[in-house]
Order: C-alpha cells, then sequence, then structure tokens
C-alpha cells in the first residue's frame, strides 16, 4: 500500500474525478474497499476525497446506499454551481421566524435558488435528520436559526456535531437570529443587549424607580437582554434588586410572566415596572397586574420584547422592543449568497442590526 502523502493523495483525487467524469448521473460509484485495494491506499485518503468531491458537487450521498455520481459533475468541476439552500427553523410557529423566513426568501427568489426549510420544533432528531437531508440533497449552503438550548436532548452538541460535518463537506453556513457558542461561523444577530438597555432606559425615563425583569431559562439571548437591563439600571445610578429579577424554569409562552409578576407583586417590596424577555410573557404579567385591581402603564409599566401581534391584542396595547426579522433574513441570505460567489466565507463576519422601541400606553405615564 502507498505511503498517503500529499503527492498521493492529489494524484488518487484526479484518478477520481475522471472515473466520475465517465460515468453517468445517478450512477453509485464502487465501495471504498474496492477503491482502497485499486489504488493501494488507506481508508482515510479515500474517505477524505469522497468527501471533497461530494462537497465540490461531484457526487451526492444516499444513507444506508452509498454514493452516487452528481448530475451536474461536469459544471462542479469548474466551480461550485449554486443551486439549492437548506433553511433550519426552530418553530415555525414562533412570530419571529416567518419575517426571517421571507426575508431569507426574497434573496433566494431573486438569484434563483431553491429554499429547502427544516421545521425542527427544537427535537435534536429534527434537527440532525434536517442537515443530513441538506447534505444529502448538495445544497450550496445553510441558514441556520438555532433552537433554544435542551439539555436532555443535547440540542446544541448534535448541531456542533453536524456543522463539523457540514465544515468536511465544503458547505458553507450562517447563522440567524443567533449563534451557537462554541461554534465559529458568520452570523446575522439583533443586538439584545442594546433592546434591553433601550427597554429598562425608557422605563426609567418614565419614572419606575423599581423595575424587574422577568425571563426564559438562562440561555444566550436571555442573558444578553439581562446585561442590558442591568446596564441601564447602573447607568441611572440604581442599584439591581436580586429579588426582582426572574429567569422562570420554563418555557410555557404566557405562564412564566403571569407566575413571576404574580409572585413579585404579593412580595414584600414590589416593583412598579417589568421588562419581559418576550410580548408572552408580558402579556401573561399584564394579566398578572390587572388581577390585582392595579392598570399597566398608570400603576405597573410594562414592556415586551418583539413588537408581535400580541401587542395590539391587548386592552391596553404593549410596549415592546421592535426587531428587524425580515431584515435578519435578507442580510444572513445575502452573506450566504455574497460566499457563493466567492467560493469562501468568513468565519468571523457578523453583522449585528440595532432593534427600536415602539412605544404604547402599558409603560407610559
Amino acid at each position: 500500500m502507498a505511503k498517503d502523502t500529499p503527492s498521493v493523495y492529489s494524484d488518487i483525487r484526479q484518478r477520481l474525478e475522471k472515473e466520475i467524469a465517465a460515468a453517468r448521473p445517478d450512477t453509485k460509484i464502487r465501495s471504498r474497499r474496492d477503491l482502497m485495494q485499486e489504488y493501494g491506499v488507506s481508508r482515510t485518503t479515500i474517505d477524505r476525497a469522497i468527501s471533497e468531491l461530494i462537497g465540490q458537487g461531484h457526487l451526492y450521498a444516499k444513507n444506508g446506499s452509498g454514493t452516487y455520481v452528481a448530475a451536474r459533475a461536469g459544471a462542479a468541476a469548474a466551480g461550485r454551481q449554486m443551486r439549492s439552500w437548506g433553511l433550519l427553523l426552530p418553530d415555525i410557529r414562533h412570530y419571529t421566524y416567518p419575517g426571517i423566513l421571507r426575508g431569507i426568501e426574497h434573496v433566494s427568489f431573486e438569484h434563483d435558488v431553491n429554499l429547502i426549510v427544516g421545521n425542527i420544533e427544537n427535537q435534536a432528531v429534527r434537527q440532525t435528520n434536517y442537515l443530513r437531508n441538506f447534505i444529502d440533497s448538495r445544497v450550496s449552503g445553510v441558514i441556520i436559526v438555532p433552537a433554544r438550548p435542551n439539555p436532555s436532548e443535547d440540542l446544541e452538541g448534535q448541531l456542533f456535531a453536524m456543522l463539523q460535518e457540514l465544515n468536511a463537506r465544503g458547505i458553507p453556513f450562517v447563522f440567524c437570529n443567533r449563534n451557537a457558542l462554541g461554534i465559529e461561523a458568520p452570523q446575522v444577530v439583533s443586538n439584545d443587549y442594546h433592546g434591553g438597555l433601550l427597554a429598562t432606559r425608557h422605563l426609567i425615563d418614565q419614572g419606575y424607580r423599581r423595575i424587574a425583569y422577568i425571563a426564559h431559562p438562562r440561555y444566550t439571548i436571555s442573558l444578553n437582554r439581562y446585561m442590558g437591563y442591568l446596564s441601564a439600571l447602573d447607568l441611572a445610578g440604581r442599584q439591581p434588586d436580586e429579588r426582582l429579577a426572574a429567569f422562570s424554569d420554563s418555557w410555557e409562552f404566557e405562564s412564566p410572566g403571569y407566575e413571576e409578576m404574580g409572585r413579585m407583586l404579593d412580595g414584600p417590596a414590589p416593583p412598579d415596572a417589568v421588562f419581559c424577555f418576550t410580548d408572552p410573557i408580558a402579556r401573561g404579567a399584564c394579566r398578572a397586574v390587572c388581577e390585582r385591581g392595579l392598570v399597566p402603564g398608570r400603576d405597573v409599566g410594562i414592556v415586551g420584547y418583539d413588537d408581535s401581534p400580541v401587542c395590539r391584542t391587548l386592552e391596553i396595547p404593549l410596549s415592546s422592543v421592535r426587531i428587524h426579522a425580515f431584515e435578519l433574513g435578507r442580510k444572513a441570505a445575502q452573506l450566504l449568497f455574497d460566499a457563493n460567489q466567492r467560493s469562501t466565507l468568513d468565519p468571523n463576519a457578523s453583522i449585528i442590526l440595532p432593534p427600536d422601541l415602539a412605544i404604547r400606553e402599558s409603560s407610559t405615564r
């Protein structure tokens, strides 16, 4: 068996390319064992060559079936052709993601790119299967809106493993809306720290003194908004009260706001305002306030986050931090398109969009 030097690897790869070029599209190539025996090299060399040929569009893989010649192998030899993107969404029912999807679709339509959408519903098995399908479909890039952490399913751990495979196949990917810890990749995100700062500073400017913060469990976004909340208090010379900061154990939409706000209002030093991690949490907080005979805005200031349709369904309209979901999606797609054009993607590329504040009656005195 020949020693697997760079020159041997290069020779093997060229011979495989010639074999593929002579084959009909969708023809199954020979097994790794056969190729090892014919070329006299290790399994590692064969795997590396096949992985690169898959990443460049010469080949594609089917789970449990084998590796096949791609229909556009000849075109791929002159440079990777952009034909489709994969998009991974945590839950399409969430009010933020349709806007992101529209922004991505706007760019993909403009550049005649097919968009394959995977709705993982915050489940690790769906996440892995969709990413595997994207790879098997020979997508030329993936946009990922990471799901919220779920330790019981190791969502982030499994995502990390799949992203390593995307890297190995030469498939670029971009994070949108939030990133995943420990993974270097381009990202397009909203400035959650700034959103927390805006909301809390607005409540301070309205004259509220004891401002609470209520969020879902601790993770990247809830912590970033909390940091903005703390910074606004600090800039105003206020000392934070730990009793007024609550990270719920629940991922339910509304109940964390209702339960935590009720607990604080019934305590010895109740808040007179609250900044909530989402609009549904703020709606729960409004319900707790009203049940105690208090009026949002007049007695207790309330600000939500995302400026969702929830804000307009309440009897007293809800103030909320407004992110620009369409722009998040559009810029993520444009970043991926530019990478396809250049055949390279800077892992440190970041676009951070500032949110703004939609002020309504729930926070104005």
